[in-house]
């Protein structure tokens, strides 16, 4: 049996996501958490707490840990707006989980260039700085590629941070991943892991399972415009049990609630 934690979307540098606390910035100024993110911290305290019970053979950190320039909006919604200070606070975040899982091998996979850079250099940094363990894959990257294909005593693991998006239907894009697997992939995995829509969704087809991992972001303006309720964000990380005799797997989520809304009184 071999256990292995997966997280995702940290969002490092967002006012809505991770920040540790007394964190200082390139500049020496002290920079402070919001109300959001000192109830992420708590949550993520914690999360690190059980993982630590787990005890995690591996651990995959499945993209965008950090916010990025946030050009779109002229980097309106960033908490911290230098990208080193971004990095030194998702290290600083990742720090906790290390410390606490330090038997365990430590994968890193690309996110979306837009928060991570367009080579995923952000995140190379972050597996550089964690003691990421180098595998081979498509594309470019030293410790952290865009797909992780994992041979775990015969049972393959596939992690990927991208999947399409359904703001109705959230599980259509997983059964859509699953189909296209059959169709065209030389080997079919095991488990396929994904992230970037910050929703828990766990499907098992056949002797296979497809999930998609929940975030460490709060719901954003980007989120809100869309609908108030319908995108708001799961939070929390996910948890991997592995029979390598049979080639099946458990997963399943530590979600956290998202905060209440204040209410206005006339």
């Amino acid at each position: 049996m071999k256990r292995g934690i997966a997280v995702s979307d940290l969002h490092c540098g967002s006012f809505y996501g991770l920040l540790p606390p007394d964190f200082i910035t390139f500049e020496n100024v002290p920079k402070l958490q919001n109300a959001g993110q000192r109830y992420l911290w708590e949550c993520w305290l914690d999360f690190c707490t059980r993982a630590e019970e787990f005890k995690p053979d591996f651990v995959l950190v499945n993209g965008d840990c950090v916010d990025g320039l946030q050009r779109k909006n002229y980097g309106a919604e960033l908490s911290l707006t230098n990208w080193k200070d971004q990095r030194d606070a998702a290290i600083k975040t990742l720090k906790v989980l290390r410390s606490v899982t330090r038997k365990a091998k430590w994968y890193f996979t690309q996110g979306t260039p837009y928060h991570v850079g367009n080579f995923g250099e952000a995140e190379e940094d972050l597996a550089e700085a964690m003691g990421g363990a180098k595998y081979p894959s498509v594309g470019t990257g030293k410790l952290c590629r865009e797909v992780l294909t994992l041979d775990i005593n015969g049972f393959i693991l596939e992690a990927a941070h991208h999947i399409g998006f359904a703001s109705v239907y959230t599980s259509t894009p997983l059964e859509k991943e699953i189909v296209a697997t059959k169709l065209h992939a030389s080997e079919i995995p095991h488990l396929q892991i994904r992230s970037h829509v910050h929703n828990y969704r766990n499907l098992e087809h056949g002797r296979g399972r497809i999930v998609t991992t929940p975030c460490w972001q709060l719901q954003t303006r980007y989120a809100r415009k869309s609908s108030v309720h319908r995108l708001k964000p799961h939070l929390g990380g996910t948890y991997i049990q592995i029979d390598t005799k049979t080639k099946r797997s458990e997963v399943w989520a530590e979600l956290y609630d998202v905060p209440s809304v204040e209410i206005a009184k006339l």
